[in-house]
């Protein structure tokens, strides 16, 4: 079954679940740090990287696509960890629009 979507789309549907994404593991942090509990480098990180890889994507950049690709497989991890299905559930529907042959084709990847 082939499934037509335009790569576009996927494209500002990944972006606004990055962005989702990294605001559910932002502001738990965020309030860790306030009340200072540490600062959880490794989540830092991946956030940053999430809103990293939404601006590279919505720019059309090839890098925001791999760096997406990266994330997504850490917040997998992450998901997997914390029992979180939802956010397994979200993570496979980027990663299912990423890998779509129009939306690998408009970011040049094979």
């Amino acid at each position: 079954m082939a499934y037509n979507i335009d790569p576009d789309q996927s494209v500002s549907i990944v972006a606004i679940f990055l962005f989702i994404d990294a605001a559910f593991l932002g502001f738990p942090l965020l309030s860790s740090m306030i009340n200072g509990s540490g600062l959880p480098i490794l989540l830092v990180l991946v956030v940053a990287g999430l809103i990293a890889a939404g601006v590279g994507l919505l720019q059309g950049r090839q890098w925001g696509w791999y760096l997406a690709i990266v994330v997504v497989g850490l917040t997998v991890i992450l998901d997997l960890l914390r029992g979180n299905l939802i956010g397994l559930l979200i993570d496979a529907l980027i990663i299912f629009l990423l890998t779509r042959p129009a939306t690998r084709a408009k970011f040049g990847v094979r």
